[in-house]
């Protein structure tokens, strides 16, 4: 009887284990976020700037679009810089990010319906939180022209 339980316990963190060390996206496969020379790496490790986010990393885009309000960026130009993921526009109440007020934002969602990122637009460059605690940003010109002068955004509920 004391085996069958140690079993079943040693089972039970395993899979506890294996469930949490899954839990961050795979930016592994992202490595162009480290070989592209636009964006940079602020060495920022934002664990305590994101206890500020009125969401959650790993919160499901059906959870969430009942409590704010959701666009669908439809842009290929989004899908090629962020393969992978499906962004959203966010208008919201906002938060404080490194002394920055921000509530207007892109969600990015995985695969699998989860908030993996976030990104703005600060002093004309685009900030990139992910849900590993990095952050990077980006002075392309693209991300300025998108943030001030896009038309192309299409409702999606």
């Amino acid at each position: 009887m004391k085996r069958v339980l140690f079993l079943v316990i040693t089972l039970y963190v395993l899979l506890l284990m294996s469930v949490t060390a899954s839990a961050h996206h795979d930016w592994q496969n992202d490595q162009h976020y480290d070989s592209d020379t636009n964006w940079q790496h602020t060495h920022h490790h934002d664990v305590q700037s994101e206890n500020q986010l009125p969401f959650r990393w790993h919160d499901r885009y059906d959870s969430m679009q009942d409590r704010h309000h959701l666009e669908r960026i439809y842009d290929r130009d989004w899908g090629h810089r962020f393969p992978g993921l499906r962004a959203y526009r966010w208008h919201g109440q906002g938060f404080w990010h490194h002394g920055h007020f921000v509530n207007d934002a892109v969600l990015f969602f995985d695969g699998d319906n989860e908030l993996v990122s976030v990104g703005y637009m600060s002093d004309g460059a685009f900030i990139y939180l992910r849900d590993d605690h990095e952050v990077y940003e980006n002075h392309d010109s693209f991300f300025v022209s998108w943030w001030f002068g896009n038309t192309r955004i299409t409702i999606s509920r």
